[in-house]
């Protein structure tokens, strides 16, 4: 009876959308587009105009999906075929609608398996927590691209260009250099063995140097540092000696000896900076010079430095003995060690033969004499190179049909998810007793890893790119000379971790979601609240960031945020436009296609003799039909934020001298005046932002792009956050027990499902 019901209540919507389609989208797109693509022509391979129903639309939904992205992007039908602006992003809309609510007749969805490199942030937080060691690289690695829903996990974008492969093979080096530390270097080469070659044996324990002659020995020296090249010889009898020390064949330093008429033994000491490697060190009797040298030994030894506390700690935590200390059992305790650390670096259990093949790296280094630390770093220096190491690999299969992580990747899923990081021992102990994929279980970490300070790096890395507000104070709104009398690069800090505050609140106190579009509070310095000039009616406290109540409604949520106001500005001159696009896209989902070809920019009193406001520029601006549609729905959000200047701080007059005028009328009817209402206006599009901010989160956490057949699940996951009061929590937990996180799509249903 209950089904009976729902479809009967169901009905009456479905025709409706039917009737629709029929009445009001296809007419228009077969009067504009049948020209050239006519239904009836069976060689036309873009057939779209052969759907009759609504259920052909979803019948076919990579080929619509094309339609409505060439409808909004202008690419089709061209803009000079005489399709309404209006009708042609209300069909795109319709389009996108019916995809969106068909969604679920597909079935349950996993996706396909992305290979993924660690990005910076995620190799950074990785090394800090296999090695203790925080190592900085934002300065050796380039920048990682973002792709899919716009963030920086993405795998199709984390590609391995050669120079990033040189690049990590630098920073390991660094790394273990900095982890483990090397006994001070020192080897002494006694004369007779010095070259070149002596044909017969030395006699005595002297050689002699003749002017033009040379001794030399390669030394291999493990870390870039300073070094002392000691040339041990007899004190000339009859006049100084000088001799010329060469690292690589270029003259280091001279180095003198005094006569003394015993010819006692006696040290000269030339100092060099030497990186890791080979380098040849000679000793020579510069041209010129006519006095013979009698060399007894050439020794290279390290500068002695004191390690810090903090390395020797290091050292002691990762090897388990003291800096100088060495097991007396070298090789076996090299295999054990080797064993728990490839199965912390790469994240699953390892084979013996997998620690075999590093252990190959150490015996290497044992047979050329190399200490016990630097054999360790030899092998750990490859799996920092290795692809299980450098990348999250999840194993595909080709079977259709859906199938489950395996402990070990669902324990590296999640941890990457919420920490940007390795899995913990928690973690990694549920998995290793395949006990990760039971909700419960699964649901309990959620709650452990959120309540975690590292799960502030997903709120940063989210947020920051979400919204935009990561590059605040370099390259959006940089801290320029003209204005750092007040904008200063500690005040762009402050304003690009106000809205990561504000985020990481909601989750830390599993708050709702709308509070990120309207709230009472935020989080401030006291350098912010001057920035903001409210210094004398809000106080805070002491240093750092403090939650502080708003005193008006001028403020509140994302939108009365610097960063936010500042990012979607022009130089000294606020935008409404861009801050109309901005919400439109940002917040509520809603796409804004590019202006159409050969439209002029605005003109304002800021860049002609017009003497327009923005506003009123803008209102002259949407007479022409062609402009009107998307201004129509850009421009009235924009103008309720005009009483922020382009850094976000109040102003109550135009630049024209006049009272600001924040009114605005969306298409949808409702008007507002002012910040304060036109949150209250978007609070009632909360369903649209609520979906919006789902799919962001779950593309954050899968690390692709969304497909149509994914957004079911972002329907559900609004859904399930309406039915909880919009707890941010449980959007976290409900992305991590869903399908899509907790399973891959087997590789036969991507090839069927490929256009």
């Amino acid at each position: 009876m209950r089904l009976v019901l729902s479809f009967l209540l169901l009905t009456p919507f479905v025709v409706g959308r039917a009737d629709e389609f029929t009445d009001e989208i296809r007419p228009v797109l077969e009067q504009h587009c049948a020209a050239c693509h006519n239904p009836e022509d069976p060689k036309q391979k873009v057939d779209f105009l052969r759907a009759t129903s609504a259920r052909d639309v979803s019948a076919h939904r990579g080929l619509w999906a094309n339609v409505a992205a060439q409808l909004r992007n202008r690419t089709m039908p061209p803009v000079d075929s005489g399709l309404d602006e209006g009708d042609r992003f209300r069909i795109a809309t319709w389009i996108q609608d019916e995809l969106r609510r068909t969604a679920c007749d597909l079935g349950d969805f996993a996706g396909p398996v992305t290979l993924r490199r660690l990005n910076r942030r995620e190799y950074r937080n990785t090394v800090r927590d296999l090695l203790g060691v925080d190592f900085e690289v934002s300065e050796l690695f380039p920048a990682d691209g973002s792709g899919g829903e716009g963030f920086d996990t993405n795998g199709e974008t984390l590609f391995v260009p050669e120079l990033l492969m040189e690049r990590y093979l630098e920073a390991a080096a660094q790394i273990l250099d900095r982890a483990v530390i090397t006994p001070s270097y020192v080897r002494q080469v006694d004369a007779g063995r010095l070259l070149p070659a002596l044909s017969a044996p030395l006699e005595g324990k002297t050689r002699r140097l003749s002017p033009g002659e040379e001794l030399a020995w390669t030394y291999s020296v493990y870390l870039d540092d300073a070094y002392d090249v000691v040339v041990s010889l007899l004190r000339p009898t009859e006049a100084p000696i000088e001799l010329a020390v060469l690292v690589d064949g270029i003259e280091a330093q001279r180095i003198h000896a005094q006569v003394d008429t015993k010819a006692l033994p006696s040290s000269r000491t030339a100092k060099v900076r030497l990186t890791r490697g080979a380098h040849r060190i000679s000793v020579v009797v510069p041209e010129g010079k006519t006095e013979p040298a009698d060399i007894l030994s050439l020794r290279l030894q390290q500068q002695e430095t004191k390690p810090s506390p903090e390395i020797r700690a290091v050292h002691q935590r990762l090897l388990g003995f003291e800096p100088g200390d060495a097991p007396l059992r070298q090789r076996p305790a090299a295999r054990r060690f080797l064993a728990k650390f490839l199965r912390k670096a790469f994240r699953r259990p390892v084979a013996g033969a997998e620690v075999d093949r590093f252990l190959a790296l150490y015996d290497r280094a044992a047979e050329r004499g190399d200490p016990y630390e630097e054999r360790i770093k030899l092998a750990l220096k490859a799996v920092l190179v290795s692809p299980d190491f450098l990348f999250r690999i999840e194993r595909p299969k080709a079977a259709a049909g859906l199938h489950p992580l395996s402990d070990h990747e669902l324990a590296t899923r999640l941890s990457y998810f919420l920490w940007s990081t390795m899995p913990d021992a928690e973690l990694d102990s549920l998995a290793d007793a395949g006990r990760l994929q039971d909700s419960e279980i699964l649901a309990a970490q959620v709650e452990r890893m959120l309540d975690d300070p590292r799960s502030r790096s997903f709120s940063k890395a989210f947020i920051g790119q979400w919204l935009g507000t990561k590059d605040i104070g370099g390259r959006v709104a940089p801290t320029v000379n003209s204005v750092q009398h007040f904008y200063t690069p500690a005040v762009a800090a402050d304003m690009r971790a106000e809205p990561v505050l504000m985020w990481h609140h909601l989750i830390d106190e599993d708050r709702s979601l709308l509070e990120f579009l309207d709230s009472e509070y935020t989080f401030m310095t006291a350098r912010l609240a001057k920035f903001y000039q409210v210094e004398e009616a809000i106080e805070v406290e002491g240093e750092g960031f403090r939650r502080v109540d708003w005193v008006d409604a001028r403020r509140g949520g994302v939108l009365g945020l610097g960063a936010v106001l500042a990012m979607t500005s022009h130089f000294e001159r606020n935008s409404p436009v861009l801050r109309g696009a901005w919400v439109l896209e940002t917040l509520l989902g809603t796409p804004v296609p590019t202006p159409p070809p050969d439209i002029p920019p605005l003109e304002t009193g800021d860049n002609d003799e017009s003497g327009l406001t923005v506003r009123q520029a803008l209102t002259k601006h949407r007479a022409d039909p062609s402009c009107a549609a998307c201004h129509n729905l850009i421009d009235p959000i924009g103008f309720g934020l005009e009483n922020f200047d382009w850094l976000g701080r109040w102003r109550d007059t135009a630049e024209n001298g006049e009272p600001v005028d924040a009114k605005g009328v969306l298409p949808s009817g409702e008007s507002f005046d002012g910040p304060a209402e036109l949150r209250k206006t978007l609070l009632g599009k909360k369903d649209e932002f609520v979906r919006h901010v789902s799919g962001k989160v779950l593309g954050y956490a899968l690390g692709r792009s969304l497909l149509d057949a994914d957004q079911c699940l972002v329907q559900r996951l609004a859904e399930k956050l309406e039915e909880d009061g919009y707890r941010a929590r449980t959007l976290i937990r409900e992305v991590v027990l869903s399908t899509a996180f907790r399973y891959r799509q087997g590789e036969a249903d991507m090839v069927a499902a490929a256009p």
